[in-house]
């Protein structure tokens, strides 16, 4: 994924507003005085926070990655084949609903929604990442990273093949 948001002035200040109301439904759960009774230890309060915090990170991932350009990519700069690299031909049509597909993340999985594409070439049906995008140990690597010989946990690589 490139990166590069679609996200117009309205539609980031309807966000941060969602993203304030779960941040408080968060902050509830954690101080609410009908769940204190669950948190005598400190490992308690411990485990309590950090899925609190993966919750809001999990919020961060789905919500920024459904603001990205290349979840609807133009036909003009079609996204490449993860194996070959040719273009890929669209599967999804502009009127349906995005697909969808569960990513494990640090924090989680995390759904994402974006179109399918097809490889004419492979004869695979791949998600829609970016226009140039490599595999290594399957895992997909962007051109800028793949330029620089970055491997394994280094440079902007997503695991799985995500």
């Amino acid at each position: 994924m490139e990166g590069r948001l679609n996200l117009r002035r309205r539609d980031r200040e309807a966000l941060r507003e969602e993203f304030f109301r779960h941040a408080g439904a968060a902050f509830e759960r954690m101080f609410a005085e009908g769940n204190q009774d669950q948190l005598i230890t400190f490992i308690e309060r411990e485990g309590l926070a950090c899925a609190l915090g993966k919750e809001v990170a999990a919020f961060f991932l789905e919500r920024h990655a459904a603001a990205d350009r290349a979840v609807r990519p133009s036909e003009k700069q079609p996204p490449c084949c993860p194996k070959c690299q040719e273009a890929g031909v669209r599967v999804t049509k502009p009127s349906e609903k995005l697909p969808e597909r569960e990513v494990q993340t640090d924090v989680g999985k995390v759904t994402l929604r974006r179109e399918q594409w097809r490889c004419r070439k492979c004869r695979v049906v791949f998600f829609s990442a970016r226009s140039k995008a490599g595999v290594r140990n399957r895992r997909i690597q962007s051109a800028a990273d793949r330029k620089r010989g970055a491997v394994g946990g280094q440079g902007g690589i997503v695991p799985g093949g995500q």
